[in-house]
Parts: C-alpha cells; sequence; structure tokens
C-alpha cells in the first residue's frame, strides 16, 4: 500500500494506451469416473488437512486437470500412485496447491481493459478525491498472482496523475494479495525476465523498471505503492471500503455457488459507489448481478449500488 507521506508526480504528458491481448478459455465441468471422483477427495481431503485449502468450491474439472498434470510431472504410474504420494509428500501437497493457485499474469493483461479502467474508474476518482486536503484511494487487486497485476495498476495510477492538470494531493494505493506464498513472495522481490515484461511499454520500461542480470526490476519509486499479502478469496475479505476491486480471471475457475460467494465477499470489500472490474470472460450472475450497475460492459467494469 501507498505511504501516506509519499507524493505522485505531477509533470504533465501524453497518456499511454494498453496494447496487448490474451485470451483464456472457461472451463468446463464433465462428469468424473469412479476413480476420478476418488482421486478428487483423497486430494481435497489431503489439502484440506495439511494446507487448510479448500477444492470444495472449485471447479472439479478445473481440479482434475490439474491433478493430471502433476500426476505427469512427478511421473506418477496412475491415480492410487499419485494419491499415495499427496498422502506422504508434504512438498507435493505444496506443489499441487500452487498448480491449482491459477498464477497466471501479464502485464497490462488483456487489450483495452486496463485502458478503459484508467479512464472509467481511475481518472474520475483522482479527479473527485482532489482536494485542498488531499484524499485517499484504495484499489484492490485479488488473485494477484505474481505480481504483475498490482504493479500495472500502480503505473495507470502515476500515469492517471501526470494527466491532471496542477498538485494532486491524493494518497492512493494498492494491495495485492493471493493465496499462494511462493506467488506473493515473488510479488514482492519485483523481479521479472525479458518474457514476462513483453508486454510493457518501451516508456513504461525505461520510467518504471531497472535493467539487471536476471531482467527487470519494479522501481523502488513504483514499489512503494504497493503492498502484498495472502489471503484466500474463498474465505474472508482483506479489509473493507476499498474504492475499487480488480479481480480478473478468476471467479471462473469456481463452481457456482462459490462463484457467487467470492463476488458477495468482493461486493463487501466495496464502498457503496466502488468499483469492481472482473475478467472479460466472466459474468455478474445472480444476487451479485443485482447488486452492481454497469459501467463498461466490454470491459466489465461494474459500479457498486447497494
Amino acid at each position: 500500500m501507498l505511504s501516506r507521506n509519499s507524493r505522485m508526480m505531477t509533470a504533465p504528458i501524453r497518456c499511454a494506451g494498453i496494447r496487448q491481448e490474451i485470451s483464456i478459455q472457461r472451463p468446463i465441468e464433465a462428469r468424473m469416473d469412479p476413480e476420478e471422483d476418488q482421486l478428487f477427495e483423497v486430494a481435497r481431503r489431503q489439502l484440506l488437512l495439511a494446507r487448510g485449502f479448500d477444492l470444495s468450491g472449485y471447479s472439479r474439472s478445473f481440479v482434475l486437470r490439474a491433478i493430471k498434470k502433476r500426476i505427469a510431472r512427478t511421473k506418477s504410474r496412475d491415480f492410487p500412485a499419485y494419491t499415495s504420494l499427496l498422502r506422504r509428500d508434504d512438498a507435493e501437497v505444496g506443489e499441487l496447491v500452487s498448480a491449482l493457485s491459477i498464477n497466471v499474469t501479464d502485464f497490462f493483461r488483456d487489450k483495452g481493459a486496463f485502458e478503459a479502467f484508467s479512464a472509467k474508474v481511475i481518472r474520475p476518482m483522482l479527479v473527485a478525491k482532489n482536494t485542498p486536503i488531499g484524499g485517499i484511494i484504495r484499489i484492490w487487486s485479488a488473485g494477484c498472482a505474481t505480481g504483475q497485476e498490482p504493479y500495472t495498476l500502480a503505473i495507470c495510477l502515476e500515469e492517471a496523475v501526470r494527466c491532471i492538470e496542477g498538485e494532486n494531493r491524493t494518497i492512493a494505493s494498492v494491495l495485492g494479495t493471493d493465496i499462494s506464498q511462493p506467488a506473493i513472495d515473488a510479488a514482492r522481490k519485483g523481479v521479472y525476465s525479458l518474457e514476462q515484461v513483453k508486454g510493457v511499454p518501451e516508456r513504461f520500461l525505461r520510467e518504471y523498471f531497472a535493467k539487471t542480470d536476471e531482467g527487470y526490476e519494479v522501481s523502488e519509486a513504483l514499489r512503494r505503492r504497493v503492498r502484498f499479502s495472502r489471503n484466500n478469496l474463498l474465505s474472508s475479505p482483506v479489509s473493507t471500503h476499498f474504492d475499487a476491486v480488480v479481480c480478473r480471471n478468476v471467479v471462473i475457475y469456481f463452481a457456482r455457488p462459490m462463484h457467487d460467494r467470492v463476488l458477495m465477499t468482493l461486493h463487501g470489500s466495496l464502498r457503496v459507489g466502488g468499483y469492481l472490474m472482473i475478467g472479460r470472460t466472466e459474468t455478474l450472475m445472480g444476487l451479485p448481478r443485482d447488486m452492481f450497475e454497469s459501467v463498461d460492459a466490454d470491459n466489465r467494469i461494474y459500479r457498486k449500488i447497494a
């Protein structure tokens, strides 16, 4: 989270656009045979016992695909051999948890989404809270994986401030959370390979990163704007009264009851009038749909109304 003593830069420059696209497929539930069902139940019990990680709310087809990948990676000969490995090897339990944590992310992921978020959420909030005594903006990046999304949001904040004339006293912060501790540790380190920063515009690389032997490291100034914490979206919100929550390409991996539960958790974390952005392949259904109004349907940006 941004320190209250930090000051944003105010030099006017042209606002940059976003130039990256991704695609992600929605998992489809499939009927499992008895052996697959037994494998799922063993994995569920073992992860709950060893890590407090409850698979009950996850799409079974998604979990089974992840398990099959771990079976291949560990060279287990069949399902029973892998369940035996899970029972005796705590390190493999950790590997499976990481595989299920959906740590797939990029800087400026999805063409136009962050540009729309900057124009329709960040800039209006900065203008509204730009008072003589200053204001506070809090953004939560939920399910942030290895940190690219929170740092992207921090860059968007910096760029938006530069587009506003005069001094802006608003204090802005980004909180990034993920269920995976290794992912959070990597996010705090803030070092990314050349492949990982391929979606970052060249100017942003020069201004917000430093070249290292490993690739690029997030600048200290940008790092001060973001803090990270481990959090399980299926348990409870990390805080309340956020001005905006970004949770993209996460809830599609949950079964319907948990899908709605997570969205209600995100709803509860927002102040009235706060904004939610989810992934382009995701939709609001049921009760959550009635508690938000659409701001940008194409980019899945909503405003809390109740």
